[in-house]
């Protein structure tokens, strides 16, 4: 009798740990969403994660911190995010170039950022190590350079426009030299610290190059409608790594699709912190089919005239 007591005790105490236990992997996954000042681009991936979020797991509790105001507040939300959330997201270069800093405590997931190899995050984005993954904008540029050449085939110079200091202004500048240099094109970058610098570098480019590309930097994103009149009115064709430009003036562009990486990054975080995945196992993603942008009232003004095959595929904005 009383050993059946004993096992009956043991029953239930066993019943009781399996429940609480149950109820513990059951609780709603908490998951920060963190990024620095403001950004068109971070509001579209951010709109895809969240639309996503809520179908894959909609139990799941997300606090968003909203354009706060530098890197340093940043820094300060995420180490009070790692004593109480399960994940945390940090989006921008600059945020990935700060977990690249960093040995977080629970696994974190970058978005809207540039190439992650690049800015020193890790080595390898199919493998990823350590507690960090996520999604990325990046497109080779080779890639990019095989659309430029389709669109501009007798091009024989080249200026980039970029921020200096902006982490993602040495990848986009090196790319593209590389890529001119392969092709044996003239190379020219104008290297702005603030919108003088960048409209009176500008202006020194109209005349010497045949190409000018808009760059995804926020200096140059932010002052598009100051630079595209001049170089309209100069006949100077643009060709942007953002698709914001090509809606406000620019003739082509090529981007990722900012929603589509949003539900990307959803999957991820999902797969990790639901479904109990290895991070090593969840590679940084990128958007595989990349869209095309033209304006074609622009292209028209210009005198231009693109291949078919490119325009039936493109997006078209008139």
């Amino acid at each position: 009798m009383k050993r059946a007591f004993l096992f009956l005790a043991v029953g239930v105490v066993l019943a009781v740990a399996i429940l609480i236990s149950g109820n513990a992997d059951a609780a709603p996954k908490k998951i920060a969403v963190i990024w620095d000042t403001k950004s068109d681009m971070v509001n579209q991936v951010v709109m895809g994660f969240l639309a996503k979020v809520r179908t894959l797991a909609p139990d799941m509790e997300i606090k968003q911190y909203r354009q706060l105001k530098d890197m340093k507040e940043v820094e300060q939300v995420f180490r009070e995010c790692e004593n109480i959330m399960d994940g945390i997201v940090v989006l921008r270069s600059s945020g990935a170039k700060f977990l690249g800093t960093v040995n977080p405590k629970v696994p974190c997931f970058m978005g809207a950022t540039n190439d992650p190899t690049e800015l020193g995050v890790m080595k390898d984005l199919n493998a990823p190590a350590g507690k960090i993954t996520g999604v990325t904008y990046f497109i080779p540029y080779e890639k990019r350079f095989q659309i430029i050449m389709s669109l501009f085939p007798s091009i024989k110079s080249v200026g980039i426009l970029v921020e200096k200091g902006h982490p993602s202004g040495p990848i986009e500048a090196k790319g593209t030299e590389e890529q001119c240099k392969r092709l044996g094109i003239a190379y020219n970058e104008v290297m702005a610290t603030d919108l003088n610098s960048l409209l009176e570098g500008t202006k020194k480019l109209i005349g010497k190059v045949d190409l000018i590309i808009i760059s995804n930097n926020r200096l140059v994103m932010d002052n598009i409608t100051n630079l595209l009149p001049i170089l309209n009115q100069a006949k100077t064709p643009t060709f942007s790594f953002a698709d914001a430009p090509v809606k406000a003036g620019a003739v082509a562009g090529v981007a990722a699709d900012d929603v589509k990486l949003g539900e990307f990054l959803a999957e991820s975080v999902v797969d990790v912190l639901i479904n109990g995945k290895q991070i090593s196992k969840v590679p940084v993603r990128t958007d595989p089919d990349p869209r095309i942008s033209i304006n074609e009232s622009m292209m028209r003004s210009l005198g231009l005239k693109f291949p078919d095959a490119i325009l039936k595929g493109a997006e078209i904005v008139r």
